[in-house]
């Protein structure tokens, strides 16, 4: 099944693309992976439904206050509650337009990504400027994805606040349904979600189409091919979860040190300089803070990468037609079968040895009995020595026309006799 064998045949691609280490590479796509990849930030997205649950829920009864309290002033004259609630609507809008400007380049860094994948070379600024029309595409895609998702879960806990309850007021059974309602509806988007950037990107990029006319180009394969899909989702999230853990370890230990690091510079920049210090360590933080990014983005650089090979390796295997990686493929599948001897030298279940052309040197070596002695140490038959070797028995009388250069049948006068082939 190829969603099993090329796991091993991603993580040779893998290698030959990143090794050996060329630092300018690693860093260029380790930034794009800062857009394409969570960072191990989350298994995946996020269904917003139950959040909608805590926004519909009936204030809570306002405490009464205690007899000797009556006098102080009310809590509102004191905090500025319109002021707050501006603030507050001005700091969300501020992260949502943050958070879709970020959606939107890493729309485009998705193409980025592939497009080096493909190429085994990474030119940021020329793959933006090239997959700017996809990435808005693609951004626009998700979003509507995203929202589709967000209504679907938010409709049940807008049926219960339509009667005047609150999800609290559900039975066991209910509760247990809208569970499994949402994880149901968490799943159906993860799936789609992971088709798209992994498989209807690059038929998007390869065939120039749009993500609509991409995914149905994808849909044949996909319906040919169930099996396959269905052992990679299963086969992706298991190494996913592994993965996550391990390189959260990693991580972990890599950003302690940097803030005990960096949190010791800026200590003696506070106690040697003083208020001067404080300022100074402003950007320190901040230059911390792009490092532990960065570092972040090293580790999940070679994740990444070996997932979406894997993903370009199943979508070329289960249709030729787009396979955007033939040449790494047919590269890696090559020097394969030469290490496993599948390259000519061994054939089914033959071995190097039966196959070894020095393996009977006795019976092809036609230096073995140069002097028509046999070895010792040799079981060859000795008649077989003497066809083999042309020069055992050379008959001089017969073949040789340098053996007697004097006639012995000469009659005195110095003439040949005008028989003998050799009087010349």
């Amino acid at each position: 099944m190829h969603a099993v064998d090329d796991l091993s045949d991603a993580l040779e691609t893998t290698r030959r693309f990143l090794t050996p280490v060329r630092v300018g590479l690693w860093l260029r796509l380790a930034v794009v992976v800062v857009f394409v990849s969570s960072l191990g930030l989350g298994l995946g997205p996020s269904v917003f439904g139950s959040d909608f649950a805590v926004l519909l829920e009936e204030p809570t009864p306002a405490v009464e206050q205690p007899p000797e309290l009556e006098d102080e002033p009310p809590l509102e004259e004191e905090l500025p509650l319109e002021e707050l609630l501006v603030a507050a609507v001005v700091l969300g809008a501020i992260a949502l337009i943050l958070w879709l400007g970020y959606a939107l380049v890493a729309g485009i860094m998705e193409f980025v990504f592939i497009e080096s994948l493909r190429s085994t070379e990474v030119h940021v600024r020329r793959y933006v400027l090239e997959n700017l029309g996809r990435g808005a595409r693609l951004f626009l895609f998700r979003l509507g994805l995203l929202l589709v998702a967000t209504v679907l879960g938010a409709i049940p806990v807008a049926l219960v606040a339509l009667g005047e309850g609150t999800i609290t007021d559900l039975s066991a059974g209910w509760l247990a349904a809208y569970s499994l309602y949402g994880f149901g509806l968490y799943l159906a988007y993860s799936v789609v979600r992971r088709f798209t950037d992994e498989f209807v990107a690059p038929i998007m990029l390869l065939e120039e189409r749009g993500v609509l006319g991409a995914w149905r180009r994808f849909w044949g394969t996909l319906t040919a091919n169930p099996m396959e899909y269905v052992v990679y989702l299963v086969l992706f999230w298991i190494l996913l979860i592994a993965v996550t853990i391990t390189a959260w370890l990693i991580v972990g230990m890599g950003l302690f040190a940097l803030v005990v690091t960096f949190g010791l510079v800026i200590a003696l920049l506070v106690v040697v300089l003083g208020s001067i210090g404080g300022l100074l360590a402003l950007p320190v933080v901040v230059v911390g803070f792009a490092v532990g990014l960065l570092f972040m983005a090293l580790v999940w650089m070679p994740i990444t990468t070996y997932f979406q090979y894997y993903a370009l390796l199943i979508l070329g295997d289960t249709n030729a037609e787009l396979d955007l990686i033939a040449g790494q493929r047919a590269a890696v599948r090559a020097d394969v079968d030469h290490r496993t001897g599948q390259d000519g030298w061994t054939s089914g279940s033959e071995s190097w040895d039966e196959r070894d052309p020095w393996e009977d040197a006795d019976e092809s070596d036609p230096w073995e009995h140069a002097n028509g002695v046999e070895d010792p140490d040799s079981s060859a038959d000795s008649d077989r020595t003497d066809e083999v070797d042309p020069w055992r028995d050379v008959d001089d009388t017969e073949t040789d026309p340098w053996a007697d250069t004097n006639d012995d049948t000469d009659d005195g006068n110095g003439d040949d006799d005008s028989d003998d082939d050799r009087s010349w």
